[in-house]
C-alpha cells in the first residue's frame, strides 16, 4: 500500500492543479472550457446511463439502454457516439445519493486523469523497473497535451486500460500463466467498452505492439505464444460482442461511417506535434507553440479547407519527453529492454503515420478503412496520436532509467528478455528510486533536472471552465409534472451544438425529444428540422403530428395560435404548447393550400431508353474527369434508374458506386424510391414509400421497413415527385421560352419547391457536334433557407425526345459539368 500511496497522492495533486478550481467548485463548474457541444453531449450521455442503470438495470442486458431519448422517433441513439455505460455503472451509486450529474461528470474527469496516470505508472514500473521513470510516464500519459487538448471530450479521457493491456501483453509473451491470458482479454475488452475509439485504436496497437514485442524476444514464430494471444483475442471479442452488435446494427441501418475525405478533415499535420493546447503554461499561454495563422483561418471559411488548429491538432508531447525517449530508444536497444524499445518504436511510428489520416500512407490507410471492422467510423484520425504519446512515455522512462545513479539495483520488476528464446520465462528485476542522496552525484542531478523540466513542460492550467448548466428549469419541472406520455420538440431545432441544452434539460423531465446532437444523426433528421422549424405552419404541424410529438417549447410566445396548438404554460424561460388533435383538424390540415403543377403531357421516352454521361470537375485551375452517370428507363410501367460511379482519382477521397431507382406510375408520380449507396466500406440502403393520399412519405432501411410499423413518417406536399421522377416529368412539358413553372419535390423526405425558368434555345457542343438545346434554369426553394442555393443550368434537346444533354453546377467545391456521351432511345 505504501508503494501506491505516494503515486496516488502525487497524481491527485496533479489532477487538482491542472483542473483548478474545479475541485473546490465541483457542482458549480463543468470540467470543460465550454458547455454547449460535446461537454453537454457527454453530460447527457452520462446522465442517461446513470438514470437508466438505476431505474431499469435489465436494460444493460437486453440493449434497451441504447434507445435513448434524443432524435425521437429514432431508436438506438445512444450508439450514435461513445456510450459511457461502464463509467455510468461505476458512478451510479454517487448519482443515487446526490442526483447531481454535474458532480458525477467532474468526478469522472478527475478520476480518469488519476487512473490513467496510475495505470501507466504500474506498467512502466513493472516493465522498466524505474520509479522515477514511472512518475515521468504517469504524468506524461495522465496529464499531457492530449488530455487537455481534448478537455471537451470526456470520452477521450478514458485512457486507463491501455497501459494495463500492454502490461498483460508483456506477461503473456514472457510467460505461460493462463491468468495473464484472461487478464489480457478482459482489459482489452474493458478498453473497447470504455471508449469505442480506443477499442479500435487500442486493438490495432496491441497487434502492432504485440508483433514487435514477439519479434524482439524471438518468439513471433512460437505457436504456443500465438495461441495464447489468440485465446485472449477471442475472449475480448466475446466480451465486446454485445456492444459491437448494437453499434453494427445501428451503423448498417443508418449507413454511418466516414469516407476518406471526411477522415482527412480531422487528421493531424506533422506540425500538430509542435502545437500546445491553450492551457499549457509554458507554451500555450505564452503563444510560443500556438498556431496563429489568421490568413489560413480566413481561408478555412471560404475554401472549406480543414483547420490547422483545434483540439485534434494540439499534440505537443514536450521537448524533454522527446529527448528522453530518443535516449531511451538508443540506450535501451543495447540493453535488456530491446524488445520493449522495438514495440514502443513501432507504436510511435504507427500512431504518427495513421494520425495523419489518408494524407499519411494513403494506400495503407485505405486498406484499413475498407477491411478493418469499425475503422470507417473513425472521424478524427488525429486521435491515433495517443499511441505516439504512449510510446514516447515508455521510452522516456527508459531514458530516465539509463541516467539513474542506481541503474542496477534489483527490486521486483518483471521484464521480457532475450533469455526467453532458450530458457522460456526469465524475470529480470530493476527498481530505481530517486532519493535526496542521489542528488549528490551528476547522474542524480540529471534525473532531477529532466524530471523537473518535463513536469514544467507538461503543466496545464485551463484558461476557463464553463459554468455548470442548470439541472432544474421551469420548463423541465413543468414537463416532469405533466401526466401522460408525449414527446417534446424544443424550438428552434438545431443540427449542431445548439441542440445540447435541450438534451441536458431532458434529464429532468425524462421525455423523448426530437432535438439531438451526437457523432452521427439519423437520415430523416434534416428534413424533419426543416419542417418543424416553420412552426406553426401546416407543414410543421403535419411533421409534428406524424412524429407523434405532444409538446412544443418555444423561446417566446407566439403572436396567435389556432387549434390544434394550445398554450399550456408561459414560463420565465420559455412557453409550452400542447398539440391536441381531432379528426376534423386532421382533415383540415390535409386540405391546406398546395401548389398545383402542370399536368404531364405526352411521354417522350419509352422503356429501354439509356443515356450515359461523363462528369467533369473544374476547380483550382484544372479540369478533371470525376466519374460517370447513367440513366435508364425500365418497366413496368416506369422504373427509372440512375447509377453513379466516381473516377479512380476521386475514389482516393470519396469512393461511390451508387444506384438510385424510382418506381413511378403513368403520370410519373413516384410510388417507391430506393437507394443503394456503396461508398468504400460504407453502405447505405434506404427506401421511401410515397403515400399521396395521406400526403406522407414513409422511410426505412429496406422497403419492408418503410412499409412496416417501424417506418419514420414525414410530411409530403401534395403532387410531390422525387428528384428522378421530376426530371422525367419536366421532359413531358411544352417548355415554351420565357415560361416559369413551379412544382413540388420531395427529396429524401425534404419538401422543396422547384421554380423552373425556360430561357430559350442555345447552341451547345455535345458528342462532337453542335446541337440546339432548350436552356432551363431551376431554382430550389426551401421553406427554411439554411444554405446558399446551388446555381445550375440544364440543357435538354430541342427535339420531341427532350433528352438531357448537359448540366452545369456551380458550388463551393468547384464547377461540375455533366455531359451526354451516349444515348439509346
Amino acid at each position: 500500500m505504501r508503494r501506491w500511496l505516494w503515486p496516488l497522492v502525487a497524481y491527485l495533486a496533479a489532477a487538482a492543479m491542472t483542473t483548478w478550481p474545479l475541485v473546490i467548485h465541483p457542482r458549480a463548474l463543468l470540467g470543460a472550457p465550454s458547455g454547449p457541444g460535446d461537454p453537454y453531449l457527454n453530460l447527457w450521455i452520462l446522465g442517461w446511463g446513470m438514470q437508466t442503470v438505476l431505474s431499469n438495470p435489465a436494460s444493460l442486458f437486453n440493449g434497451a439502454v441504447f434507445d435513448a431519448n434524443i432524435f425521437y422517433p429514432a431508436t438506438g441513439t445512444l450508439a450514435y457516439s461513445d456510450h459511457l455505460l461502464l463509467q455510468s455503472v461505476l458512478l451510479a451509486p454517487l448519482y443515487a445519493v446526490t442526483h447531481d450529474v454535474v458532480l458525477c461528470y467532474n468526478v469522472l474527469l478527475v478520476a480518469s486523469l488519476v487512473a490513467s496516470a496510475l495505470a501507466m505508472h504500474l506498467f512502466v514500473r513493472a516493465v522498466t523497473g524505474t520509479e522515477a521513470g514511472a512518475y515521468l510516464a504517469g504524468l506524461a500519459w495522465g496529464f499531457g497535451s492530449y488530455h487537455f487538448g481534448h478537455l471537451i471530450h470526456l470520452q477521450l479521457q478514458s485512457l486507463y486500460f491501455l497501459p494495463l493491456t500492454f502490461l498483460c501483453l508483456h506477461r503473456v509473451i514472457a510467460g505461460r500463466r493462463g491468468r495473464d491470458v484472461v487478464l489480457l482479454g478482459v482489459t482489452a475488452a474493458l478498453q473497447a467498452i470504455a471508449s469505442v475509439y480506443y477499442g479500435i485504436i487500442g486493438g490495432l496497437a496491441l497487434v502492432v505492439g504485440g508483433l514487435a514485442l514477439a519479434v524482439g524476444v524471438g518468439r513471433w514464430r512460437n505457436v504456443a505464444v500465438m495461441r495464447r494471444l489468440g485465446y485472449a483475442a477471442v475472449l475480448a471479442g466475446l466480451l465486446v460482442l454485445p456492444v459491437a452488435i448494437v453499434y453494427g446494427r445501428v451503423a448498417q441501418r443508418e449507413g454511418f461511417g466516414r469516407n476518406l475525405y471526411e477522415a482527412g478533415r480531422s487528421a493531424a499535420y506533422a506540425s500538430s506535434y509542435l502545437q500546445a493546447p491553450p492551457g499549457n503554461l509554458l507554451y500555450g499561454r505564452t503563444g510560443l507553440l500556438r498556431q496563429q495563422d489568421p490568413v489560413r483561418l480566413k481561408a478555412d471559411s471560404t475554401d472549406n479547407a480543414p483547420p490547422r488548429t483545434g483540439p485534434e491538432r494540439e499534440l505537443f508531447p514536450g521537448f524533454v519527453l522527446i529527448a528522453l525517449a530518443m535516449a531511451g530508444a538508443w540506450r535501451g536497444w543495447r540493453s535488456d529492454a530491446k524488445p520493449t524499445v522495438l514495440a514502443m518504436v513501432a507504436l510511435v511510428a504507427f500512431g504518427f503515420v495513421f494520425s495523419l489520416g489518408p494524407d499519411g500512407a494513403r494506400a495503407l490507410y485505405a486498406v484499413f478503412h475498407r477491411f478493418v471492422f469499425g475503422f470507417a467510423a473513425i472521424r478524427a484520425p488525429a486521435r491515433f496520436s495517443v499511441l505516439v504519446l504512449f510510446g514516447l512515455s515508455v521510452l522516456a522512462a527508459l531514458g530516465l532509467r539509463e541516467l539513474s545513479p542506481r541503474r542496477a539495483q534489483r527490486v521486483g520488476a518483471t521484464k521480457v528478455t532475450e533469455d526467453t528464446k532458450v530458457k522460456g520465462t526469465k524475470r529480470t528485476n530493476f527498481f530505481v528510486v530517486l532519493s535526496l542522496r542521489d542528488l549528490g552525484d551528476l547522474r542524480g542531478c540529471l534525473v532531477f533536472v529532466f524530471l523537473t523540466g518535463a513536469m514544467i513542460e507538461m503543466l496545464h492550467l485551463p484558461p476557463t471552465l464553463a459554468a455548470a448548466p442548470a439541472l432544474h428549469t421551469d420548463v423541465g419541472q413543468w414537463l416532469a409534472r405533466e401526466p401522460g406520455a408525449g414527446a417534446v420538440a424544443v424550438l428552434p431545432l438545431g443540427l449542431d451544438i445548439d441542440a445540447t441544452p435541450a438534451m441536458v434539460q431532458s434529464l429532468e423531465h425524462h421525455r423523448p425529444i426530437v432535438n439531438g446532437y451526437s457523432g452521427q444523426r439519423p437520415s430523416f433528421y434534416g428534413p424533419l428540422v426543416d419542417a418543424i422549424n416553420t412552426f406553426p405552419s401546416p407543414e410543421a404541424l403535419t411533421a409534428l403530428h406524424d412524429a407523434r410529438v405532444r409538446f412544443v417549447v418555444t423561446p417566446r410566445p407566439l403572436e396567435h395560435t389556432d387549434p390544434p396548438v394550445l398554450e399550456r404554460a408561459r414560463l420565465a424561460d420559455a412557453t409550452v404548447y400542447e398539440l391536441v388533435w381531432t379528426a376534423d383538424l386532421e382533415t383540415r390540415l390535409a386540405a391546406a393550400a398546395t401548389i398545383e403543377p402542370p399536368a404531364p403531357q405526352r411521354i417522350p421516352f419509352r422503356v429501354g431508353e439509356r443515356a450515359r454521361y461523363k462528369v467533369d470537375w473544374g476547380g483550382a485551375g484544372v479540369n478533371l474527369s470525376a466519374g460517370e452517370i447513367s440513366i435508364a428507363v425500365e418497366g413496368p410501367p416506369y422504373r427509372l434508374v440512375v447509377k453513379a460511379a466516381t473516377a479512380p482519382w476521386v475514389a482516393r477521397f470519396f469512393e461511390a458506386q451508387d444506384v438510385f431507382s424510382t418506381q413511378a406510375d403513368t403520370n410519373l408520380m413516384p410510388q417507391v424510391h430506393e437507394r443503394d449507396q456503396n461508398e468504400g466500406s460504407r453502405r447505405l440502403t434506404r427506401a421511401f414509400v410515397f403515400d399521396h393520399a395521406a400526403r406522407v412519405v414513409r422511410t426505412g432501411r429496406t422497403l419492408a421497413d418503410a412499409r412496416g410499423d417501424a417506418a419514420v413518417v414525414l410530411p409530403m406536399s401534395a403532387h410531390a415527385r422525387d428528384a428522378i421522377a421530376a426530371l422525367f416529368y419536366v421532359r413531358t412539358l411544352p417548355l415554351r421560352s420565357g415560361e416559369h413553372i413551379r412544382f413540388p419535390v420531395n427529396e429524401a423526405g425534404r419538401n422543396l419547391v422547384v421554380e423552373l425558368a425556360v430561357d430559350g434555345i442555345d447552341r451547345v457542343h455535345v458528342r462532337g457536334k453542335d446541337v440546339d438545346a432548350v436552356r432551363l434554369t431551376p431554382v430550389l426553394q426551401r421553406r427554411l433557407e439554411d444554405r446558399q442555393p446551388l446555381a445550375s443550368t440544364v440543357w435538354l434537346s430541342s427535339d420531341e425526345r427532350r433528352v438531357p444533354l448537359m448540366l452545369d453546377l456551380d458550388a463551393g467545391f468547384g464547377h461540375v459539368r455533366v455531359e451526354l456521351v451516349s444515348y439509346e432511345p
